[in-house]
């Protein structure tokens, strides 16, 4: 989380895409006075996240469709934030994507994502059917588009077959949490060692 706010910086206005429930935006928020749009194409979450007083607007909408509609109008936002998304777009939606928002963002976009392809376990699909996990992005994906890449997790502990996703021993899993702790500076500058990336570009 300390990681995830302190890429945001100091914006004005971020469009949140993927916003979920609005919940990760929320924490982020605390304490901030940022004008956040979010966009989501789950009607559960849209209604949930329009009760957080987090965003300024909530929309359920295709995030890539909305995108466009967003450069058709001419607008910009600080930041645009995408976290946990992009992996449900196949790769070539994806790339797109990618093209769009960088063209919308005035000062960084940021991308948080599994590193490579990582099977989304049944338990956390729910009934949202956009949970599924359609493609995989490596950290080359985004260095060859300017993006700064930073790992999140050790992967042992958090990957697809990680520890900490196939043990269910509380104390075991405590000790997993602690050593993923210690072990987060290290991985933060080593991405390959990772279950997860953090992408930033900043926008010149």
């Amino acid at each position: 989380m300390w990681l995830l706010r302190q890429s945001l910086g100091n914006p004005k206005t971020i469009l949140d895409l993927g916003c979920g429930d609005g919940n990760l935006m929320e924490l982020l928020a605390d304490g901030k006075e940022w004008q956040v749009t979010g966009v989501d194409l789950y009607a559960k979450n849209v209604k949930i996240a329009s009760k957080r007083s987090t965003f300024t607007k909530v929309y359920k909408a295709d995030i890539v469709k909305f995108v466009k509609q967003e450069i058709i109008k001419r607008k910009k936002y600080d930041v645009v934030f995408c976290s946990q998304v992009i992996e449900h777009l196949d790769y070539k939606r994806g790339e797109e994507l990618l093209s769009l928002i960088e063209s919308i963002a005035r000062q960084r976009v940021i991308i948080g994502t599994p590193r490579e392809f990582m099977k989304q376990p049944h338990g956390y699909l729910g009934d949202n059917p956009h949970q599924v996990h359609k493609s995989g992005w490596s950290e080359e994906d985004f260095r060859k588009r300017g993006y700064k890449v930073f790992g999140i997790g050790f992967s042992p502990l958090w990957s697809e077959a990680g520890l900490i996703r196939i043990n269910h021993n509380r104390v075991l899993i405590s000790f997993y949490f602690a050593v993923s702790f210690l072990l987060s500076p290290i991985v933060y500058f080593i991405p390959k060692i990772a279950a997860g990336i953090l992408c930033i570009k900043n926008i010149k």
